[in-house]
């Protein structure tokens, strides 16, 4: 796959319609992106280099676009991996990417994760994944993100190595994975489910919990462009942890430019 090739064709897609000022059709282009769904939630935008390029524009006008969006809180700007559409204040919030650095920070405790497993595996130990290929080799990550220190979520995680062929060389002892992919790949379509389960004996132990106890489990199976890319499951001590979502839909460009 040629991520670059990809970069490019996603602001190629972005089609101005001619009516009032650059800015105001650059919004309008990309609110529709948003809208549609053909720039899900997690979508990595393309650079402004980039869209200026494509559309033939100044960076000002774009810069004031994304601010604008920012402000209004349907994309996000995070220092050093990009630009993405936020998770949005609609149902989507609630069965698309969760944000667990965000999730901890937002209630003021202090973030932090420690990678405990990293292996390559064939594609018929990914029993949870039903796109993964019998043969082909995956890296399968394990780790436990923490609030103030304290063990909260455990994700367990296969990444198509055919798809991204830089993850095997990546270690993931500083960085993310979710973040590390999102900055190199958009989220074109996901499939989540979340549910109620008895967490095994390692997540259990891991989670401080017996195995009565229940967890919310996130399964995710997302995809770039076409392509499969990975398949997380997060584990939520169920006693504390709850998802809310809240239907709003996005306001015209009149009322938010």
């Amino acid at each position: 796959m040629n991520i670059d090739r990809l970069k490019t064709k996603a602001a190629s897609e972005l089609v101005l319609d001619g009516v009032g000022a650059p800015y105001q059709q650059i919004e309008r282009a990309i609110r529709n992106k948003i809208q549609t769904g053909a720039w899900p939630p997690g979508y990595r935008i393309p650079p402004e280099e980039e869209l200026a390029v494509s559309l033939g524009v100044s960076r000002a006008p774009l810069n004031k676009v994304l601010n604008n969006l920012a402000n209004a809180k349907i994309i996000v700007r995070r220092r050093r991996l990009g630009t993405f559409v936020s998770e949005r204040t609609d149902n989507h919030a609630v069965i698309g990417i969760i944000d667990i650095r965000n999730k901890i920070e937002q209630s003021g405790k202090e973030y932090s994760f420690e990678l405990l497993k990293r292996e390559i595996v064939n594609g018929e130990d990914a029993y949870g994944w039903q796109e993964a290929v019998r043969d082909e080799r995956l890296l399968r990550l394990e780790l436990v993100h923490k609030a103030n220190g304290v063990n909260e979520v455990f994700e367990e995680r296969f990444i198509r190595i055919s798809v991204i062929p830089e993850v095997e060389l990546q270690k993931f002892n500083a960085v993310l994975p979710n973040e590390w992919l999102l900055a190199r790949l958009p989220c074109t379509r996901l499939i989540n489910t979340i549910r109620a389960a008895n967490p095994d004996r390692r997540i259990a132990k891991v989670l401080g919990l017996t195995t009565n106890e229940p967890v919310l489990v996130s399964e995710r199976r997302t995809w770039a462009h076409n392509d499969a890319l990975t398949w997380v499951k997060l584990s939520f001590p169920g006693y504390r942890n709850e998802f809310v979502g809240e239907f709003s839909p996005l306001e015209p460009l009149a009322n938010l430019s």
